[in-house]
This record gives C-alpha cells, structure tokens and sequence, in this order.
C-alpha cells in the first residue's frame, strides 16, 4: 500500500498508511504574524508551526469510514525540519487516533432548501430596491 514516512528533526520516523485508505495527507501549517505586513487575527505577533499526518477511510458501501490520526504535533519551532517521503510498504505505525467520518448528504432537494433559505435571508442585503 502507498504510505507516507514522515521524520521531524532526528526523532524516529512515523510510517502512516491503511489498507482502505482514500485519502492521506501531510499537513504542515503556519498561522500567525509570518510576514512584516501581515495583520493577524490575534493581538500579539506571535506564531505557530503545527504538523498532522492523518487520512480518511475509503470503505466498502454499509461499512462506517473513519478519520484517522497517527501524528500530530503541535509544538515545532523555528528551524525544525520536517521530511515526509512517499513509500510503498505494508509496515505501518499504529494509528493514534480516530474518529467516525460523517457520511456526506446526497440529496438535492435539501440543497435546494438550504440555498433557498440562504437566498431569502440575504436578498434585502444584494438587491437593490428599485
């Protein structure tokens, strides 16, 4: 099965992958005062650096998908090094946690209604009186 084989700094790698996996990801995110002109949301001038590796089950029809976690870090700081390497491999670190997917609506007629709704709540605010 195709993995992703993720190390931060020289701390042993975490190997994360499913036998029914539909989706995997590496998600590196930085939030905060990163640039001169930015104008964060919060009143500091901090930062933060934080890393996930995760996935989403991609099961037979009947069987509940899951949202899977094996890492999860949320205290890398300036100069860590994060590698994340694609492999093909059926040895895999366990899953750190996880959580039931919510099945995603199909039906158009509640669509509809949702954006009928939203179009009758905020058509005072676009159209224009004439």
């Amino acid at each position: 099965m195709f993995a992703l084989k993720v190390q931060i700094n020289d701390n042993a790698p975490i190997t994360g992958g499913a036998k029914d996996l539909g989706v995997l990801s590496a998600i590196l995110t930085c939030t905060g005062k990163l640039g001169p002109s930015s104008v964060p949301s919060r009143d500091d001038e901090t930062h933060d650096f934080t890393f996930r590796l995760g996935g989403l089950t991609s099961r037979a029809k009947g069987q509940v998908d899951e949202h899977l976690v094996w890492m999860e870090h949320h205290e890398l700081k300036l100069g860590d090094k994060v590698t994340v390497q694609i492999v093909e491999t059926d040895d895999v670190d366990a899953v750190r946690s996880g959580r039931e997917a919510e099945e995603a609506a199909h039906d158009e007629r509640a669509y509809f209604e949702h954006c009928k709704q939203a179009y009758l709540d905020l058509r005072g605010i676009y159209e224009s009186e004439g």
